[in-house]
C-alpha cells in the first residue's frame, strides 16, 4: 500500500489549505480516515476537524466513491472494487500559533496534526508529502526531500509526518553547522532582530545542550521562528521547533535573553526530554482522544530548569540572571493556593481538563507542571549534587533515561519513576517524593538552597530599610484578590481562596468602584491599602451585573512580591564549591543580591 499526500495553497487569502491524500493499493470494501483532535505536546483535545470543509473521495479514474461521516474526526469511504482512492478536503487556517495552522498573504505555516488525516491501519505505512508552493514562496520542512523531485518529501510513518512543522513563504533561511550537523532558521516577521547574533546565540545552545548527551540524536534541524505582534509560545518536534515570538524582544537584552534565548533553549532540550525520552504511554499516541501521564512535572518541568542550565553554561545568561529567573519562580509558586490541593502528579494528569483551560478559580485549586516541576528539577539537583560530593547531578538522571531507557525504546514508567532517579542517587528518595511530588507539601528552598550557601529573603518591592538587617518586613494590608484593567473598568479577576475577600461576598467579574466611599483602581489599589493595617475592617464598593453593592471586608495580609537571594553570612568551602560548580560562576561576594520581583493583587503574573 502507497500513500501519497499533496498540500497546495492556490489562493492564500481564503486561509484555506487545499489536501489530497492518495491510497493505492487497496484490498477492502471500505477505507476509514481520521484527523487528530490534538497534537502532541499540547494536551488539549482541540477538534482540529471542525477546520475541514470539502470533504470528497473519488477512484483512480476521477470516479466519485459514496463516503459518509461516522464520528467527529472520521470518514469512511467506499472503496470495493477499487485498489486506488484519492480523498480531497480544504483545510480552514486562520490561527497563528505553534499548535495550529496559518495561511494568508504573507505566508504559509502548518503542523501536521492541523492538516493531515490518517488511513486507518496504515499509521505505520511510509508516505510522502508533495507541497505546490505559492508562486514565489520557499519552502521549509524538516522532512527529506526525495531524491530527484522537486517540492516532494519523504515521511517514515505518520507519526513522523505530523511531527514536521512546516514553513512557506518568503521568509528569511539561515544555516549554520553545530556539533557536526546542519541546522536551519526560518525566520518569518520583522522586527528587531540581529539575525547574526541570533544564529550565533542559537549554535551556542545547540551545542551545550548536546553536550549533556554527548551529541546530536539527529541529521538535520529546523527552527522555525514567527516574530510578530502575538505572545510568546513553542512546540517541540524530533527534529524541529516552532517558536512564536513578539517581533520587538530582540533589542532589549533582557528581553531577548527571557523572552527569546529561554524559548529556544527551551524547545532545543525537548529533542530528548519528550520527543525521545518519554512516558510509556506516550511511545504511541492516540490522536483520537486524550493520552494521560504524571510525568509532565519531568517532561516540561524539568526542561524549563534546564534551559536555564544550559543558557548560564552557554555564557547567554549570568548567575545571577537564573537567580533572579529562579526567585520569580519560587513567588509565582508561593502566590498559588492551589499547591496546597494539586501535586506535580496531578497537575501532569489534568492537564487535558485545567492546564490548557484556566479560569477564575484555577489558582485556587491547580498549579503549574511547568513551574512547580522546574523547581523539583532545581531542588533535586542541588540535593544530588550535595549528596555526592559533586559527583552526580541532575544531568546524569538525563543521561540515564536517555541511555537506558530512550536508546533501547523504552519509555520511562509511570508508576515508579522515582526508582529511575534512585538509580542514580544511588540512595532513597522516598520522602521527597511522597511529600512533594505525590504530596503538597511546602518545598523546601530554605533547606536545599543552603547547600549552595545562598538564603532567601521575602518581602515587598518597595521595602524601606528597618533596622536590623535579618528582621522579617513589617506585614502589609491585603485584600487577597487579583485586579485588573479592563476598557477602563477596575475587574476582579481572581478572589484568592487564602485571602481576606475568600470570607467576603466579592466575586471574580465584580467592578471595584471605591474603598472606603473614596475611588479607587486596579493602579491604585495597593497604594491605598498602605494605609491600612492588617485587621482593619473595609468597605468596599463594587458593580456585580449593573447592581451596585457593598461588601465588608477584614482586610488580611498581603502576600509578597519580591524576593531576594544572598550568600548567607557564613559559608562554607564546600558551599562555595557547589554554587559554582551548579551555576559556572565563583561564588558571589557578601552583597551580592538576585532580585525577582512579581506582583500580585493588582497584576497577572506571567506563567
Amino acid at each position: 500500500m502507497q500513500l501519497t499526500y499533496t498540500l497546495a495553497m492556490p489562493t492564500p487569502v481564503t486561509h484555506l489549505f487545499h489536501v489530497t491524500l492518495t491510497v493505492t493499493g487497496l484490498e477492502q470494501p471500505t477505507a476509514e480516515f481520521a484527523m487528530p483532535v490534538w497534537t502532541p505536546g499540547s494536551y488539549l483535545v482541540r477538534e482540529y476537524a471542525r477546520h475541514v470543509q470539502g470533504f470528497a473521495a473519488a477512484d483512480g479514474a476521477g470516479q466519485g466513491r459514496p463516503w459518509r461521516k461516522i464520528a467527529k474526526n472520521r470518514w469512511l469511504v467506499e472503496t470495493a472494487g477499487v485498489d486506488r482512492v484519492t480523498l480531497s478536503y480544504q483545510v480552514y487556517a486562520g490561527e497563528l500559533s505553534v499548535r495550529t495552522s496559518h495561511l494568508d498573504s504573507t505566508h504559509g505555516y502548518f503542523n501536521g496534526a492541523t492538516v493531515f488525516m490518517s488511513l486507518d491501519g496504515g499509521r505505520d505505512l511510509p508516505c510522502d508529502l508533495v507541497i505546490t508552493p505559492f508562486p514565489g514562496w520557499r519552502i521549509s520542512t524538516p522532512l527529506p526531500a526525495a531524491a530527484g523531485e522537486i517540492n516532494r518529501y519523504h515521511a517514515d510513518n505518520f507519526d513522523h509526518l505530523i511531527d514536521s512543522p512546516t514553513e512557506i513563504g518568503a521568509h528569511q533561511v539561515i544555516e549554520f553547522e553545530a556539533l557536526g550537523k546542519p541546522h536551519r532558521i526560518a525566520f518569518y516577521g520583522h522586527g528587531n532582530e540581529d539575525l547574526t547574533r541570533l544564529t550565533a546565540d542559537t549554535q551556542k545552545i545547540v551545542e551545550t545542550a548536546g553536550a549533556i548527551f554527548g551529541g546530536l540524536p539527529y541529521d538535520d534541524y529546523l527552527f522555525i521562528i514567527h516574530a510578530t505582534e502575538r505572545r510568546r509560545g513553542g512546540l517541540e518536534h524530533r527534529n524541529s521547533s516552532s517558536n512564536g515570538v513578539v517581533r520587538w524582544n530582540f533589542g532589549d537584552d533582557k528581553e531577548y535573553r527571557q523572552q527569546v534565548l529561554a524559548l529556544l533553549a527551551h524547545e532545543f532540550f525537548h529533542v530528548w526530554n519528550v520527543k525521545r525520552i518519554v512516558p510509556v504511554g506516550f511511545l504511541a499516541f492516540d490522536y483520537d482522544e486524550e493520552n494521560y501521564t504524571k510525568l509532565l512535572w519531568v517532561m516540561e518541568g524539568w526542561t524549563s530548569y534546564f534551559e536555564l542550565l544550559i543558557l548560564r553554561r552557554a555564557g547567554l545568561w549570568t548567575a545571577s540572571a537564573v537567580l533572579e529567573e529562579t526567585a520569580q519562580r519560587i513567588l509565582r509558586l508561593q502566590q498559588t493556593p492551589g499547591r496546597l490541593l494539586q501535586s506535580a502528579e496531578m497537575s501532569s494528569f489534568d492537564t487535558w481538563i485545567k492546564f490548557y483551560r484556566p479560569d477564575e478559580n484555577s489558582q485556587n485549586t491547580g498549579i503549574s507542571y511547568y513551574n512547580k516541576g522546574a523547581l523539583l528539577g532545581m531542588l533535586l539537583d542541588l540535593d544530588l549534587r550535595r549528596q555526592s560530593g559533586g559527583q552526580r547531578c541532575l544531568d546524569d538522571v538525563m543521561r540515564h533515561c536517555w541511555q537506558d531507557y530512550a536508546l533501547v525504546g523504552r519509555g520511562l514508567p509511570e508508576a515508579d519513576f522515582q526508582a529511575v532517579v534512585e538509580t542514580v542517587a544511588g540512595a532513597s528518595l522516598a520522602d521527597f517524593f511522597e511529600r512533594f511530588v505525590r504530596g503538597v507539601d511546602e518545598l523546601p528552598f530554605d533547606d536545599l538552597l543552603a547547600h549552595a550557601g545562598l538564603e532567601l529573603r521575602f518581602g515587598y518591592q518597595d521595602d524601606k530599610p528597618n533596622g536590623a538587617a535579618d528582621a522579617p518586613p513589617a506585614p502589609r494590608a491585603g485584600l487577597g484578590l487579583r485586579v485588573e484593567e479592563t476598557d477602563g473598568r477596575s475587574l476582579i479577576s481572581t478572589v484568592f481562596a487564602d485571602g481576606a475577600g475568600a470570607a467576603a461576598d466579592v466575586a471574580p467579574g465584580d467592578e471595584l468602584l471605591a474603598l472606603d466611599g473614596l475611588r479607587v483602581t486596579a493602579s491604585s489599589l495597593n497604594r491605598r491599602l498602605d494605609g491600612y493595617h492588617p485587621g482593619d475592617r473595609v468597605t468596599l464598593t463594587l458593580f456585580r451585573r449593573d447592581e451596585l453593592r457593598q461588601a465588608e471586608v477584614t482586610l488580611g495580609v498581603r502576600p509578597f512580591n519580591r524576593l531576594q537571594m544572598r550568600p548567607a553570612a557564613a559559608v562554607t568551602e564546600a558551599q562555595q564549591a557547589l554554587f559554582s560548580q551548579w551555576l559556572h560562576e565563583p561564588f558571589p561576594a557578601p552583597d551580592f543580591v538576585a532580585t525577582g520581583d512579581i506582583e500580585i493583587e493588582s497584576e497577572k503574573p506571567k506563567t
